[in-house]
């Protein structure tokens, strides 16, 4: 299935503006359960090991971020750089693929490294 290369460039767009909300929501909850934070308590609250917690979620926050940056990197390409009139669909799927993988791959790697 084909769709216009303009409409998959805001599809891109929209991925990366989400990415972007999910680094925003992440590195918030790092920079307010920092040791000195007056916050801290409300969000940590009884957790084993909120270090491990906090650096866990620095990670995910720093793959966001790298996934909206190859968003939009992927909008500029296609909105100004790529001439043919339609794109395969096919496109979108995959990359949505890879990024549910690269953060699954990292919290599974996260739960290996956490049992040794």
């Amino acid at each position: 299935m084909n769709i216009t290369s303009i409409s998959l460039s805001y599809m891109f767009f929209a991925i990366s503006a989400v990415e972007f909300i999910v680094f925003l929501y992440y590195k918030f909850l790092v920079i307010n359960t920092d040791p000195k934070s007056k916050t801290r308590k409300k969000i940590v609250g009884s957790m084993k090991d909120p270090d491990h917690w906090r650096h866990r979620n620095n990670i995910v926050a720093f793959i966001s971020l790298f996934w909206a940056l190859v968003s939009m990197a992927a909008f500029i390409y296609l909105k100004f750089f790529y001439t043919s009139g339609l794109a395969s669909i096919v496109y979108i799927f995959i990359y949505v693929v890879l990024i549910v993988l690269s953060v699954a791959l990292f919290i599974k790697q996260n739960k290996l490294v956490r049992t040794k």
